[in-house]
């Protein structure tokens, strides 16, 4: 079975005040934020992508494929934007009982491509697995 999605990409937001700018997370800001601000943006990306997770079935093996697009034309490392997201989505997965874990038992490959320059920051999520079949 196959499910697709279109998600953003994560986020933080730097500064305060009327000075707060939001910014794409990438793997090179994640490993320096404080694990307090870490564990934020894994909740509040977890609390975005919930909609469309509850919607899948469960799996016991998946293969998930990911398609980046970004809004402008600055170069990007995709491994860079690729890591914050797929990690959250597959916890999030994981803590919704969709898969039983995100280790190389269950999710068993992993595609990443750049799509191309749109309006927004987005990856569409595509999820090939083996569904599980309850009586």
């Amino acid at each position: 079975m196959k499910s697709k999605g279109i998600l953003p990409l994560p986020t933080y937001t730097k500064g305060r005040g009327d000075k707060k700018k939001t910014n794409l997370l990438s793997l090179n800001v994640f490993r320096n934020l404080h694990h307090f601000s870490k564990n934020k943006v894994k909740k509040d990306y977890s609390e975005i992508v919930s909609e469309f997770v509850d919607t899948l079935p469960k799996y016991s093996v998946i293969q998930p494929s990911y398609t980046i697009y970004f809004n402008n034309n600055r170069k990007k490392d995709l491994d860079n934007y690729t890591f914050p997201m797929h990690k959250f989505l597959m916890d999030t997965l994981v803590e919704r009982g969709v898969i039983v874990d995100d280790h190389y038992d269950y999710v068993t490959k992993i595609t990443t491509k750049f799509g191309g320059i749109g309006k927004e920051n987005c990856v569409v999520v595509e999820i090939k697995g083996e569904e599980i079949v309850t009586k």
